[in-house]
């Protein structure tokens, strides 16, 4: 498992004058979950993104059924190579136009390949997202969450703060997914952090631990961190790999227990 180097610097986007402003306020007022902690990651530095990862857990299903929550500008979803594409987002990008928890309510008869969030970054929407997710993913299909490490209390914030990176506070479901026996689950320390989850079974579950976590701000993932599965690209591929030579091994009619 993998731990931020005290070594790596974490790189800011420069911010105008009026975003400096507005954060110096919000800082002000959110003053009492201030924490000095930080998680040093330098992602510019880590060369592997969501696409490549995306496109490794489809390489053994070319043909495969992906969805994509929460397409924006296309980055991800137009760099996939999946036969069949479904993209939701009620702004711009993918193929469906309407919010995650609208699509969900009526999906297509199929299930998914591979499933990749990246909407609202708030933990009760991302909950909701990896629930339908699960119902919507094939045994032995995949579901990557974005945005699982921010990296100290303002990037992490709810309500949003900062407005040059933001990754909320989606986090908190990591924590439920290793409390879940129906699926494994690892967090690769790539582009802001990335969430893997491997479906073991029908009608999968997550572990609702909504009690302890929903009050938790930065300082407690911080302080927990060293218990989450936490691997680098190499492990994670690793971890990957393997699972792919097995439903080989398997053949195409058979999938995973």
């Amino acid at each position: 498992m993998s731990t931020p180097s005290p070594s790596q610097r974490v790189k800011r986007k420069k911010r105008n004058l009026n975003s400096i402003v507005r954060e110096a306020w919000l800082t002000r007022k959110y003053r009492r979950n201030v924490s000095r902690d930080v998680l040093d990651y330098d992602w510019a530095s880590i060369r592997h993104n969501r696409i490549s990862l995306v496109n490794l857990l489809l390489c053994d299903r070319p043909d495969g059924d992906y969805l994509e929550i929460g397409c924006a500008s296309n980055l991800l979803f137009d760099a996939v190579l999946a036969g069949h594409k479904t993209g939701v987002d009620p702004q711009s990008g993918g193929t469906h136009r309407q919010t995650s928890d609208d699509f969900f309510r009526d999906p297509p008869d199929a299930r998914f390949d591979v499933v990749f969030i990246d909407g609202l970054h708030h933990y009760e929407q991302v909950r909701r997202d990896v629930v339908n997710a699960l119902r919507s993913t094939r045994v032995g299909g995949w579901i990557g969450l974005h945005d699982m490490l921010p990296r100290d209390w303002i990037e992490e914030h709810v309500p949003q703060i900062s407005t040059s990176r933001w990754t909320g506070d989606g986090w908190k479901v990591a924590f439920e997914l290793m409390a879940s026996p129906d699926v494994d689950f690892r967090l690769m320390a790539i582009d802001h952090g990335v969430g893997v989850i491997r479906v073991l079974t029908e009608n999968a579950r997550l572990a609702d631990l909504g009690e302890t976590l929903g009050p938790q701000r930065f300082s407690y993932l911080y302080e927990h961190f060293s218990e989450l599965p936490v691997v680098d690209y190499d492990q994670g591929r690793a971890w990957i790999d393997a699972f792919h030579a097995r439903s080989r091994a398997l053949g195409p009619d058979h999938s995973d227990d």
